[in-house]
């Protein structure tokens, strides 16, 4: 009779699964809960038959899948492998389970099948639960289970084969779960680490993490790159008013990646077989159990304190090693960068050799790491490539924040193809001035005023690319004077297409219907009386107020009050009451459900001509009645001022943006 090989272990397999039982029945128990939590709000507020669509269903799978599953799976994958395949880690179970009449095939298949049950056990019981519920509530659609199955099957697989990998490449629990993360974040940190030393060295690069490499951190690229994208029902009323109804249809965005990642994961697989095929028993309790990753160990570790060290040691011991410009000196960092290389090189050879004996024999390491620590520093200082200095010929949008001398900044996102041009010729001019510009408090003489002025750039590029810019100015009136480009940048302050987005951008966009209701005006001040008040807007003033503000902001009246370097001036430039206009909103993109109140607050300068016309022709402004200015209100109040605390250029004035305007510039 022929012999017959089996490379699974039925015996092994129901084992692994009794005696961790805790760990995939915990889990199991904690999952169940989520579903059956739905369920029983559900039932106590009476809403079961409140699911208008099985779409928004849906939107809640796709939605655990984009931005919970990634990081459960990180740390419960960790969990299943340490369970699957922890007897690695103990030399004398390596010798019981090798002396076993098992092939290793049998044990690598029979493990990691075992793992990957328990692995899978928990997200089946919580997935068959929330399906009938879904059923239950009519909320069951087909192809949104399909995805989000097909997604968690995915996510589960490259994820215990990560953990897999990384258990043959280590020797102990700890050093897995070191090397589990560190592996898992290595390239986003990596790549943080070297933004990092740019920013102190080049002019305007400040949080220049473009998520390059960010495909090799998968939790990180997975949660910032799949999206839930929604479309609703757009209904008209008999009064022409446009609501949102029911979903019309929910996309996991990116979807894809979960297969590749997948792929990679059968990659991962294979590569850990290889590992193990070769593995000798005496490796366990080692940092590193792979001779060959012993050197990249060491190095690399080197490499990591020589970028974080290095940081740490100048800003303590260097800070006044910078240069004039606010920059740091290249020299001093690099001799910081060596020396937490070379004590990062030692912190490694302990850890390898399980000794603290590792200094003889061990000067030709230290002097390559100082070497390479230092070349690196500085290579990066030199620029090879371009990074200050780079500017996009191409973009699809910039998003800009310009902060003037008094009062607020003017945010904005342009996507018309001249104003990002404005944008560039203004970020050339800035580059061109770098060495007359003052870009710390160092440069200005001590008997002579300074200024400080803002301008952070984000640049949105095709392939979901973005170039980030922050240009921090410490001026004198001498150099607000003489420079080109902060006479470009007062200019684009001005322009129609920053101001209209920093006034009406969360009013009129292209995902929100607005209907003006009303409005008022603050900062009047009726003479029979001496009294200031708040006028109030009938929907007819409101609509010839906004329209006076519209004629302005083309014509570039807005925004002139920025960079007045005199006070006096800007007292009598500025108005001391704010106009406030009143909206009913609709978000058409789902963003929020039925009608909303949304307002616009600014201020009005003596440059705003059409507005103050306006006001004239509404019967607001007359003889007897005046919008006083901030000079003209703190005569009438003495010096400490008073009456309506609110203006246009208020640096502490919020004009109600959301909050992902704020996020587009920061």
């Amino acid at each position: 009779m022929r012999s017959k090989t089996s490379y699974f272990n039925p015996a092994l397999f129901r084992k692994n699964l009794t005696r961790f039982w805790p760990l995939w029945g915990g889990a199991s128990f904690i999952g169940a809960l989520f579903p059956l939590a739905l369920l029983a709000v559900l039932i106590q507020s009476g809403e079961l038959d409140a699911i208008q669509s099985p779409l928004e269903i849906t939107c809640g799978y796709y939605s655990v899948v984009a931005y919970l599953l990634p990081v459960l799976s990180l740390f419960y994958g960790a969990l299943c492998a340490l369970a699957a395949w922890g007897w690695l880690y103990n030399p004398r179970s390596v010798g019981m389970f090798h002396s076993l009449p098992i092939t290793r095939k049998s044990l690598f298949l029979t493990d990691f099948l075992s793992g990957m049950s328990m692995m899978l056990i928990p997200y089946a019981v919580t997935g068959v639960l929330a399906v009938l519920i879904s059923a239950a509530i009519r909320g069951l659609e087909p192809v949104g289970l399909a995805v989000t199955v097909l997604c968690v099957l995915g996510e589960s697989f490259f994820y215990f084969c990560f953990a897999t990998l990384m258990v043959f490449v280590t020797g102990n629990p700890f050093a897995f779960a070191g090397f589990y993360f560190l592996f898992h974040f290595l390239a986003a940190g990596a790549e943080w680490l070297v933004s990092l030393l740019m920013n102190q060295f080049y002019f305007g690069v400040s949080r220049s993490y473009e998520g390059v490499i960010e495909f090799l951190s998968p939790t990180l690229y997975l949660t910032r790159r799949m999206e839930v994208l929604t479309e609703s029902q757009r209904i008209t009323t008999p009064d022409g008013w446009v609501e949102t109804g029911a979903l019309e249809s929910v996309t996991l965005a990116n979807g894809w990646l979960v297969g590749t990642y997948a792929l990679a994961g059968l990659v991962l697989l294979a590569g850990a077989w290889a590992l193990y095929r070769r593995r000798r028993s005496e490796c366990a309790g080692d940092v590193v159990a792979v001779g060959w990753m012993k050197p990249v160990f060491r190095y690399g570790v080197a490499l990591c304190a020589a970028f974080t060290g290095g940081l740490l040691l100048y800003a303590l011991f260097c800070d006044g090693f910078q240069s004039l410009d606010g920059s740091a000196d290249a020299l001093p960092m690099a001799v910081c960068m060596a020396v937490a290389g070379v004590i990062g090189y030692y912190i490694a050879s302990m850890l390898l050799s399980k000794s603290l004996q590792v200094f003889r024999g061990s000067w030709k390491g230290v002097l390559a790491t100082g070497i390479a620590a230092a070349a690196l520093c500085l290579t990066i200082a030199a620029d090879p490539f371009g990074v200050e200095t780079r500017i996009p010929e191409s973009a699809e949008s910039v998003a800009l924040y310009i902060s003037g001398i008094h009062g607020s900044g003017v945010n904005a996102v342009l996507e018309d193809p001249g104003d990002i041009d404005q944008v560039r010729d203004l970020h050339w001019a800035l580059l061109a001035e770098r060495d007359s510009l003052g870009t710390s408090t160092q440069q200005i003489p001590a008997d002579q005023d300074m200024y400080n002025v803002m301008l952070v750039l984000r640049y949105y590029l095709p392939g979901d690319k973005m170039l980030h810019r922050y240009y921090d100015l410490y001026l004198t009136e001498e150099m607000l004077a003489g420079s080109e480009a902060l006479r470009q940048l007062a200019e684009l302050a001005c322009a129609p297409g920053v101001q209209s987005y920093d006034i009406f951008s969360h009013i009129y966009t292209g995902g929100i219907e607005s209907r003006l209701t009303s409005g008022s005006i603050s900062g009047i001040l009726d003479a029979e009386t001496g009294e200031q008040k708040q006028v109030d807007l009938t929907p007819e003033q409101a609509r010839i107020l906004e329209e006076a503000v519209g004629r302005d902001v083309e014509a570039g009246n807005f925004g002139k009050t920025l960079f007045i370097t005199d006070w006096d001036q800007y007292q009598n430039s500025t108005g001391w009451g704010k106009l406030t206009f009143f909206y009913a909103s609709t978000s058409l993109d789902g963003r929020w459900q039925g009608q909303r109140s949304q307002s616009v607050d600014l201020g009005i300068s003596i440059y705003c001509t059409e507005t103050h016309k306006a006001l004239e022709e509404a019967g607001i402004v007359d003889e007897t009645h005046k919008f006083l200015t901030r000079a003209e209100n703190d005569a009438l109040h003495g010096s400490q001022g008073g009456g309506e605390a609110v203006y246009y250029d208020d640096p502490y004035y919020d004009y109600g943006y959301p909050e992902e305007v704020y996020e587009e510039i920061y």
